[in-house]
């Protein structure tokens, strides 16, 4: 009688790479892409919506959750 272990994962609410409609309206509507494996955020440009573990979020609350802006954009 065990049980399962239970999940650890800590990036429940991480996307891989959207859509290219999802990348429109999140660039649409502001948002930054944050790559959660490095810890950068893109404004646009090659890796905008295209890592595999990332999310969408306003640009401040990239900023308020410590991410760091991309300087290669």
């Amino acid at each position: 009688m065990g049980s399962a272990p239970a999940s650890k994962s800590t990036k429940a609410a991480a996307m891989p790479a959207a859509s290219n409609p999802e990348v429109a309206a999140a660039q649409s509507s502001g948002k930054v892409w944050v790559n959660l494996d490095s810890g950068i955020y893109h404004k646009g440009g090659r890796w905008y919506g295209k890592t595999k573990s990332g999310k969408f979020m306003t640009e401040a609350e990239a900023k308020a959750s410590g991410y760091k802006e991309s300087q290669k954009d």
